[in-house]
């Protein structure tokens, strides 16, 4: 895979190199992880909670078309064919196509890095009981499966499948957001539904990020302790949004059926 790297990459894609080494990577991470779980908080006791709504349209929009040109860069390099998920292939050999995937595989963890100004926007906004432990490892480790998608991919395109799903995904998903960021609260609560749907997609994108991940350690060579790292990030993550699921969405709904109807205190 290293030998693929052309020695022609633009100069913002070896700068970006610089940045997705280990140390740096760590760093970055550990100061977020500081930052929301300890230095954020402590900031925030003795002070009044942001607003940050230009901020967060901002942000919201910025993912929104991130995503779109994700999605458009992932069917140029694989051909329009990355739904063939059990396929076994290659980066390519055409200049044109190793720089792209490339230019892709840095700016998708530049993107990576810049979802992680989300968890900072609650703890700013005094909004803590968001920044949960799902929350929290959910931005920690997808900084980390990018990282091995650029240094330690043995899949070649196939490995942007599981990003081309989380990219559709986070379409409807920050659309969402940036609705409810201007919508009344009668439109947010008219929305409920959507916001259980987006949750739905994500459970879904990770059962079929496992299958791909069955077929591609069934027909083609894949490194195996990327492999079971792989597996284990996409099998916490998906017990994580199931488990979110049955407490936000299963228990309001049972508790909802068992409230005694306007009738009844008649």
């Amino acid at each position: 895979m290293e030998a693929s790297k052309s020695a022609s990459l633009p100069a913002v894609v070896q700068i970006s190199e610089v940045y997705t080494e280990p140390y740096c990577m760590i760093t970055i991470l550990s100061l977020y992880l500081y930052f929301v779980t300890k230095a954020g908080p402590q900031f925030m006791e003795v002070r009044k909670a942001y607003e940050l709504k230009w901020l967060i349209l901002a942000h919201n929009l910025f993912q929104v078309v991130s995503c779109v040109y994700v999605i458009k860069e992932i069917l140029f390099i694989t051909d329009n064919s990355i739904l063939y998920f059990w396929k076994c292939r290659d980066i390519g050999s055409s200049p044109e196509h190793v720089r792209r995937y490339y230019s892709l595989a840095f700016f998708i963890f530049w993107l990576k890095l810049s979802e992680l100004l989300e968890t900072v926007i609650f703890v700013l906004r005094k909004k803590q009981n968001q920044v949960s432990k799902l929350h929290v490892f959910h931005h920690l480790s997808t900084v980390t499966l990018i990282y091995m998608l650029i240094n330690h991919n043995g899949n070649g395109d196939a490995a942007y499948f599981s990003v081309f799903l989380n990219s559709i995904v986070h379409v409807f998903m920050y659309s969402y957001y940036f609705l409810a960021a201007v919508a009344d609260k009668k439109l947010v609560q008219a929305l409920w539904p959507v916001k259980k749907s987006i949750t739905v997609m994500q459970m879904t994108q990770f059962a079929l990020i496992l299958v791909q991940l069955v077929c591609q350690i069934v027909l083609c060579t894949t490194p195996l302790y990327h492999t079971i790292y792989f597996t284990a990030v996409i099998v916490g993550m998906f017990y994580g949004f199931f488990d979110f699921y049955n407490s936000a969405y299963q228990v309001s709904q049972r508790c909802k059926n068992l409230s005694p109807s306007p009738e009844v205190g008649k």
